[in-house]
């Protein structure tokens, strides 16, 4: 299948590691030019050294006003118009709902649901007929994890945000959004180092046990939410629009 990203221009968030530079690695496999965007800006220049000439850095905390700023103007001024927006952004603090602070709840906000409205309000204007917009969420927009209550509260009002944008932007931009399960990323592994020591047991035995939950038995790659994350950034589903797609190896088996 032919994605035709050639020439394109796409900004992705959270690029210096994880799933986003794993979406920036396929999008730039397939000739597209990526303004890669993260906090910090000694791990994004080593990814725009492995990555090559359509890689551009722009080091910035698109939670603040400042970073989204920044990202609008470097995206303007190196692209002048886009063809398509990857909102991904690390997890929010680990915690039980009351135990976690006023301060925690704000910033949890602001990572998953304010600085990204504030990021397409200034991107959108400047997005080609048919781009597209992909939120990077988490299988807890349909299943709550254990101990992560900002993501189980928050995310999934990101996934009824698609929803609205994909209503309010069609048809001239489409909006969808990735649900990961386990994939092998940093954050997959404090988690499970995490809920090893809580059960006493070591890290890889805590890996085994979830992979045994999964229908296709182990952990997905960085990669194989890459690709996925390409198809529906691409022309290719230019018939898709405000859907949540799963990429979790079967894990979450609710219906619907």
């Amino acid at each position: 299948m032919e994605l035709h990203l050639e020439n394109k221009a796409f900004v992705v968030g959270g690029a210096s590691s994880g799933l986003g530079r794993a979406v920036a690695e396929q999008l730039i496999a397939e000739g597209a030019r990526v303004l890669l965007v993260a906090r910090n800006a000694d791990a994004l220049q080593e990814v725009v050294k492995e990555l090559g000439e359509l890689a551009h850095p722009c080091p910035a905390d698109v939670s603040h006003h400042s970073g989204v700023d920044k990202v609008a103007t470097v995206a303007v001024d190196g692209f002048g118009t886009l063809d398509g927006v990857l909102v991904n952004a690390g997890g929010p603090p680990f915690g039980a709902a009351l135990e976690l602070t006023d301060e925690q709840w704000l910033d949890a906000f602001h990572l998953l649901i304010g600085g990204p409205v504030r990021l397409l309000r200034a991107l959108v204007p400047q997005m080609n007929e048919g781009a597209s917009v992909l939120f990077i969420t988490s299988t807890s927009v349909r299943e709550p994890i254990k101990d992560l209550d900002s993501s189980n509260v928050l995310r999934p009002g990101v996934a009824a945000l698609v929803k609205c944008l994909a209503k309010e932007l069609g048809p001239r931009v489409r909006v969808n959004s990735m649900a990961p399960g386990r994939i092998d990323t940093d954050r997959s592994r404090s988690l499970d180092e995490a809920r090893a020591t809580e059960f006493g047991i070591s890290t890889e035995e805590q890996r085994q046990n979830v992979s045994q939950g999964i229908p296709m038995g182990r952990y997905g790659e960085p990669e194989e939410l890459g690709r996925a994350a390409a198809f529906l950034l691409s022309p290719a589903a230019s018939y898709i629009t405000g859907v949540s797609l799963q990429v979790d190896g079967g894990l979450v088996s609710a219906v619907p």
